[in-house]
């Protein structure tokens, strides 16, 4: 199968690559950069950019507002990138222990276990692959996650079926943005290997979401984490995700959103200093983002503009008309692994609800597998077991 020979190149690049090349913090950062978008958008989601104006003046919202304490919280967007982390690390696991594993079963497993904290019991005799346990692991334990935070429909019902969605076999006409936003993990785990990490990135959001859109914006998105991974440009690795884009069968929609917002971006070039306000008018010109390739084009166009300004990019990306907290999370995760954790306004990471669960899972990924000479370790197998 293609998962188990990724898992393996996976196992094989990852010592020689991934801690050389960026950080623990770089890590930590990107999950936590885009749990951080994700909370600063959560609010005016669905709000045009004028009553966003209207109610949090002209540049619209600069900090958490969801609650009177300052605090913000993140939502299904997040929650759902924790999920991904762990159903790849569990996966890497089982391959280490039992030397065969499939990424997207126990990745589907990982989502089983999301839909659980969603209030949502399953039919086990649904379910034909995996191990269906919603009890072990250390991150299923974590009570804070049990709590709606507006999921989309499309992942519930997917899920809910019992069926694993295919990229050959789709489970539904779906191209929300619910594939690509929560797969960052998959660039994270194998990095500097973007063909690898475009194809999984794919079947990860095929999972619940079957048109190519939907899930060829998550296998780009997936494909430039790879590459920053390993220190490359942002604007690098948007190439190479072209490039890989371009042979797959229905990347017309998907090719054409981001090739607008690098033309929208090569335009803002010429006004950043002399008219900035017009920005945001560029940026609306790429959609709400509630579907995938507008979520990418706008995360990218962000991005580009304040390659190294986490925080004016990340308010660019959530003051806008439409799904604010997904272009908050998916911007988050470029920025912050671009430009590290001390980029990230301190007031914005302690304020954020439950921030050392994501900054855990960061980490984490940045370990990868355990070993004790040629066993598993044995604590880390029951944070993250193999199935």
């Amino acid at each position: 199968m293609l998962f188990d020979n990724a898992i393996t190149k996976i196992e094989i690049q990852y010592n020689k690559h991934m801690i050389s090349k960026l950080s623990q913090e770089n890590y930590m950062a990107c999950v936590l950069g885009g749990a951080v978008g994700d909370a600063l958008g959560a609010p005016i989601e669905f709000m045009s950019i004028r009553l966003i104006k209207d109610r949090y003046g002209s540049s619209g919202v600069t900090g958490y507002v969801e609650y009177s304490d300052g605090t913000g919280e993140f939502t299904d967007d997040t929650q759902m990138t924790l999920f991904t982390a762990e159903g790849l690390l569990r996966a890497w696991q089982r391959q280490a222990a039992k030397g065969i594993t499939s990424i997207i079963v126990v990745g589907y497993q990982a989502y089983l276990r999301w839909l659980h904290t969603q209030g949502i019991c399953i039919d086990r005799s649904k379910i034909v692959e995996g191990v269906y346990d919603v009890e072990k692991g250390w991150l299923i334990q974590r009570k804070e996650l049990f709590k709606r935070r507006a999921p989309g429909n499309t992942c519930i019902s997917a899920l809910q079926s019992g069926i694993i969605g295919e990229i050959k076999n789709p489970i539904n006409d779906s191209k929300g943005c619910g594939g690509i936003m929560r797969v960052a993990p998959v660039g994270l785990i194998c990095p500097g290997k973007n063909e690898i990490t475009f194809q999984t990135a794919c079947d990860m959001a095929a999972i619940t979401h079957g048109h190519p859109s939907g899930y060829l914006s998550a296998g780009f998105f997936g494909s430039v984490i790879s590459d920053l991974a390993i220190g490359e440009e942002l604007e690098s690795a948007i190439k190479d995700a072209l490039i890989i884009l371009k042979k797959w069968e229905g990347c017309s929609e998907t090719q054409n959103a981001v090739e607008y917002a690098l033309d929208l971006y090569e335009e803002s070039k010429s006004i950043m200093k002399s008219e900035p306000e017009r920005i945001p008018q560029l940026l609306e010109k790429l959609g709400g983002g509630w579907v995938g390739e507008e979520a990418l084009a706008i995360s990218l166009f962000c991005s580009l503009i304040y390659k190294n300004d986490f925080r004016k990019g990340v308010l660019a990306s959530v003051n806008h008309s439409g799904d604010s907290d997904s272009t908050g999370s998916i911007t988050g995760n470029i920025l912050g692994l671009i430009n590290g954790l001390n980029a990230i306004p301190e007031e914005w990471i302690v304020n954020l609800r439950y921030s050392d669960i994501v900054r855990e899972i960061g980490k984490d990924i940045h370990t990868g597998i355990k070993e004790k000479g040629n066993d598993i370790d044995k604590d880390w197998w029951n944070k993250y077991p193999g199935y």
